[in-house]
């Protein structure tokens, strides 16, 4: 019998994130531990294999030739062993499926609509993992991710194109009725989101108002969160059409001035490419095709 001599595999899983993304911190989100934690598990497996797999660089990190080469190899076989689990698995477990979503998105999209798919595909269990950050899609942490994204070109991940999505500014009927022309739009503040995408910006200069952005407003932790507080009559908020349809045909919210500009990015339907044929992910990428 060959005696094997490996590294802890959770240093290779760690390697692994961290070499493809290029980055620890980036590792350190995608496996929900902290940057030094990283850094202690390619530190201890350096050790481990006597020779450097990184070359440290200000602000970012390299992989070595070493480094290079056991990647493709640690790659490929954390890919064998994913593969064989998936196909070993319990069969209850294939009729589950996690979707990962952004929060604002579960809320006002998918969960109004979530009844649909529970009826044409009973015997498939739906679990949210719904966060408030801006994250890439997690296939430790979900089968399938909702996600926008502008690079859909991460590897061994397929991305499926769901809608190119038009950006509006909203606000309440008070303020909507308070603003005839673009230029009224100077005297209200536009709500920022944290961590959010340059949305406002973009719309913003498509009318030519690109000083809007200076003006002094509250901020948010959420997309959901501005939401409300533009319904409440706190001010405007840049968001994708798709998130507030219902609330314009009711009449919470309103676009006081329409502009026809489009997001740079998509919004995908992100799972591995090696679990492509499972059934639940077949038959959620067709539902949700169809809303």
């Amino acid at each position: 019998m060959v005696q094997r001599t490996l590294p802890p595999l959770s240093t290779l899983r760690v390697f692994e994130a961290a070499a493809r993304l290029c980055s620890f911190k980036n590792a350190a989100l995608e496996l929900n531990l902290t940057q030094s934690a990283i850094s202690h598990q390619i530190a201890s497996l350096e050790r481990n294999l006597g020779t450097q797999l990184f070359i440290r660089k200000p602000g970012r990190v390299e992989l070595s030739q070493k480094g290079t080469l056991y990647l493709s190899v640690i790659q490929d076989a954390l890919d064998r062993i994913a593969l064989t689990t998936d196909l070993i698995r319990e069969a209850p477990v294939k009729g589950s499926l996690t979707v990962q979503v952004y929060v604002t998105v579960a809320v006002r999209w998918l969960i109004p609509r979530l009844h649909h798919f529970n009826e044409v595909s009973p015997e498939i269990t739906v679990s949210l993992d719904a966060s408030l950050l801006d994250w890439d899609f997690n296939p430790d942490h979900a089968d399938v991710g909702l996600i926008y994204t502008r690079t859909p070109e991460r590897a061994r991940v397929s991305y499926t194109l769901l809608r190119k999505e038009r950006l509006v500014a909203v606000c309440s009927r008070t303020i909507a009725e308070a603003i005839s022309s673009p230029q009224d739009l100077s005297h209200f503040p536009f709500l920022s989101i944290s961590g959010a995408t340059d949305d406002t910006a973009i719309w913003a200069q498509s009318l030519g108002l690109s000083n809007l952005l200076h003006k002094s407003a509250p901020r948010y932790d959420s997309t959901l969160l501005a939401i409300e507080a533009a319904m409440n009559g706190q001010g405007l908020v840049v968001v994708p059409h798709f998130l507030v349809e219902a609330d314009l045909r009711s009449g919470n919210l309103m676009i006081p001035v329409p502009a026809d500009v489009m997001q740079p990015g998509g919004w995908y339907l992100a799972h591995l490419q090696r679990r492509s044929n499972e059934r639940p992910i077949r038959e959620f990428l067709r539902w949700v095709q169809s809303q």
